[in-house]
C-alpha cells in the first residue's frame, strides 16, 4: 500500500474543460486574436499555461505572460466555479484517507484557484497538502510531486502519482515516482500502450493504490 497518492487536478480529479476553455477563448479574444475554436484547443488542458501561450498560440513571452494574466482574472471569476469531481472521486479519496493514506494534490494550476475549488466540490479536508503553480509561473510537474513528498515526510518508494496526461507521466518520472495513468481525463485514451499501468475508473484507483507492489 502507498503511503502517499498525488492526484493531478485537470482531467483526474475533476473535469474542469469548461472553466478552462472558455477562459482561453476570453484572453485570446482580449489580446485581439481570434478566438480559437475547439479543434485549436484540443490538447491545451494539463500543460504550464506561460508555456501554452508562447508554443500553442505563438505570443512573445511578454505577451503570453499579459494572456496568462487576462486568463487568471477571467478564471478566477468564472472558470473555478465551471467544474465537477468525476464520478466516484469523493469515495475513493474518503477510502484513501480512512486507510490512512496521505493524499496531495500537483496541479499546474495556480494553487489559490485549486484550493477554492477543492472547497466548492467538499473534498479539500481530504487532502494532507496542495500544491499548484506559483505567481511567477515557475514551477515545474516534478518540484510540485516533490514539494507534496516533502511536506508530508514520504519517500518516493512510497508514493504514487495519479494523472491523465503526458505532462504527469513526465513529472512522475522525473520525481522518481511511481505513476497511474487514468484515461477518463483529457489525455490518456482506454487501450492506449505506454508501458505503465492505466484504469478507466476512480475506484480502480483505490484498488491499485492500496493493492500495487510498490517499486
Amino acid at each position: 500500500m502507498y503511503q502517499l497518492v498525488i492526484f493531478d487536478m485537470d482531467g483526474t480529479l475533476a473535469d474542469t474543460s469548461p472553466g478552462i476553455l472558455n477562459s482561453h477563448r476570453h484572453a485570446n479574444a482580449m489580446m485581439g486574436r481570434s478566438v480559437p475554436d475547439d479543434a485549436a484547443l484540443a490538447g491545451v488542458i494539463g500543460g504550464p499555461l506561460l508555456q501554452t501561450y508562447i508554443d500553442r498560440f505563438g505570443f512573445s513571452e511578454a505577451d503570453a505572460r499579459k494572456a496568462v494574466d487576462i486568463y487568471r482574472r477571467y478564471y478566477s471569476e468564472h472558470g473555478i466555479h465551471e467544474a465537477c469531481l468525476y464520478p466516484g472521486m469523493a469515495r475513493t479519496l474518503a477510502a484513501l484517507k480512512q486507510q490512512g493514506v496521505a493524499i496531495g494534490l500537483a496541479t499546474l494550476k495556480a494553487e489559490r484557484f485549486a484550493k477554492v475549488m477543492l472547497e466548492e466540490m467538499g473534498v479539500l479536508d481530504c487532502f494532507t497538502v496542495v500544491y499548484g503553480m506559483d505567481e511567477q509561473d515557475t514551477r515545474t510537474k516534478s518540484q510540485l510531486i516533490e514539494l507534496c513528498m516533502d511536506s508530508v515526510g514520504v519517500s518516493k518508494e512510497h508514493s504514487l502519482m495519479v494523472g491523465d496526461s503526458i505532462h504527469d507521466l513526465n513529472g512522475a518520472k522525473s520525481a522518481g515516482i511511481d505513476f497511474l495513468g487514468v484515461t477518463y481525463g483529457f489525455g490518456f485514451r482506454p487501450g492506449e500502450n505506454r508501458g505503465i499501468p492505466m484504469v478507466d475508473t476512480t475506484e480502480e484507483i483505490l484498488s491499485f493504490a492500496l493493492n500495487a507492489p510498490l517499486g
